[in-house]
């Protein structure tokens, strides 16, 4: 399949996708865009002129992240035009100047984040819903009040579940008291805590024992991951939850964004 894309490329003069290949929405992705490959081989990934790096990106010595490939490898056998990623490191910023191809980071556009996060608020939703107790009989304490935290204090008021917020942004303690949602500092009689920060915050551990914990954000999470385990806290770390729960969905958000941009 490869080779065919490979080689259609030079005989039609078309643009050739490369996306690297990661969790399931990237292979949906491809399925929505004829002219690309997915791989996490190399040897696949000639004759490309445009990229798509995992959200994460590359480290330091330009390593992909979430793979085995090295972006400056990948740019030696190919005359990459664009590069496409969620966020982009210094590393990246400098290559891409000094090679005069167009670098686009994906979670840096309002739009996507918004329409990626209502889908990790429904997803989240729709894996918590999976135990034989309904989310109803939960009292929630949702910590912050970004993007995802707005869709699932939206979502959980429909519901008519009890909620509070907790969140250290005054612009996001306005806009919560402004929809008429409850703010608490400390979690009292909460049952779930969903947390949203990707910061660990400063918290007495011990008001967390008894309770079950959801943490959908990102590295270093809400959480110190050794005091958790020490205090034997009952934690769970969702990640990628748009793949998991609509990962098509997920890919053409994604598809979305490479268009407007092309």
């Amino acid at each position: 399949m490869a080779s065919f894309l490979f080689l259609s490329y030079f005989i039609y003069g078309g643009k050739l996708l490369g996306i690297i290949k990661g969790d399931v929405r990237y292979a949906y992705l491809s399925q929505m865009i004829p002219d690309s490959v997915l791989s996490g081989d190399l040897k696949d990934l000639y004759g490309i002129d445009s990229l798509l790096l995992p959200f994460g990106g590359i480290a330091k010595d330009y390593k992909i992240r979430q793979s085995n490939l090295n972006l400056l490898d990948i740019l030696r056998i190919n005359r990459i035009k664009t590069i496409y990623v969620g966020n982009a490191n210094d590393e990246l910023r400098k290559i891409c100047d000094e090679e005069k191809i167009k670098l686009y980071e994906i979670l840096k556009d309002r739009k996507f984040v918004q329409e990626n996060a209502f889908l990790t608020a429904i997803g989240l939703l729709h894996l918590l819903q999976r135990s034989d107790k309904s989310i109803q009989e939960e009292k929630v304490w949702i910590l912050g009040y970004g993007n995802i935290g707005f869709y699932l204090a939206k979502m959980l008021r429909m519901l008519h579940v009890s909620f509070s917020v907790y969140t250290e942004e005054e612009i996001e303690k306005k806009y919560a008291t402004l929809e008429g949602y409850a703010l608490e500092d400390f979690p009292k009689d909460h049952t779930l805590i969903i947390n949203t920060i990707p910061k660990n915050l400063d918290i007495d551990y011990r008001l967390l024992k008894n309770k079950r914990i959801v943490d959908v954000s990102s590295s270093p999470y809400g959480f110190d991951l050794n005091r958790i385990e020490e205090e034997g806290i009952e934690y769970e770390i969702l990640s990628a939850i748009p793949s998991k729960y609509a990962a098509g969905t997920a890919g053409k958000l994604i598809k979305n964004f490479i268009d407007f941009h092309q």
